[in-house]
């Protein structure tokens, strides 16, 4: 029940007394057992991971598309940033080898002439002029991925909330089946208290020690509640054919 109920507490009837009269007659209920293996959280529940498999089933391709690109996205990602690497440590390289002959230009430039001179300058701008290429390149594909990137999350988002809106058409009202499902634990730990004459109803979790387990009546409320929902089940069936057969 994963991502479908929040957890809430059964506390009308279950009450916690420190000064507890040597009289009274404790009993001990597990609240959030009761709520777990209550009929109508499990057909919920049931219901609810049938929904998934189905919406999973119907979304299945569209899923696949955005997990094939997304691990496209990342290997170009990685690509750029490997080459981008590579990159800084050409930069490293040329601009060592471009100070020399700079500085060896400088050197040598008294004793050539001056299409000599151009020639070499002309060399080492053509040096400069490939590597920014290759930087221009770079932050080509860069930006590229970016907008791909955006475009992407944008795709994602629009995905899960499709897969959200797909929920909310469940007709699995999570909040309103708990809600009744607590209260009808809540009745059934006071009717059962008041029939084996217990005065006070605990959870098992703030008892150290219980001499009698008898005293534990979380199974005997359990089948209660199976035995109430299996009688609502027939009524409301019955109630459905009776409908059926005036029409």
């Amino acid at each position: 029940m994963k991502n479908l109920f929040k957890i809430t507490t059964v506390a009308t009837i279950l009450a916690l007394s420190q000064t507890a009269n040597a009289n009274e007659k404790i009993g001990f209920a597990d609240p959030n057992y009761l709520l777990q293996n209550h009929p109508a959280m499990l057909d919920a529940a049931a219901k609810f991971d049938q929904f998934m498999k189905e919406t999973e089933k119907k979304f299945a391709e569209e899923g696949k598309k955005l997990e094939a690109e997304d691990k496209a996205l990342v290997a170009e990602r990685n690509k750029i940033e490997e080459d981008a690497q590579k990159l800084q440590k050409e930069q490293s390289t040329l601009e060592a080898s471009l100070k020399k002959k700079v500085e060896a230009l400088e050197k040598d430039a008294p004793r050539l002439r001056a299409k000599e001179i151009k020639a070499r300058q002309d060399a080492i701008n053509a040096e400069q002029k490939a590597f920014q290429n290759k930087v221009a390149a770079i932050q080509k594909r860069e930006s590229e991925f970016a907008k791909k990137a955006e475009a992407f999350q944008k795709q994602a988002v629009a995905f899960q909330e499709k897969l959200a809106k797909e929920q909310q058409n469940s007709g699995i009202d999570s909040n309103e089946i708990q809600k009744k499902a607590v209260d009808e634990i809540n009745v059934a730990i006071k009717a059962l208290a008041e029939k084996k004459g217990y005065t006070l109803v605990l959870s098992p979790a703030v008892a150290l020690y219980a001499k009698d387990e008898k005293s534990d009546i979380t199974e005997e409320i359990l089948t209660e509640l199976k035995a109430n929902n299996a009688a609502q089940a027939t009524s409301q069936q019955e109630e459905k054919k009776a409908e059926t057969q005036a029409k």
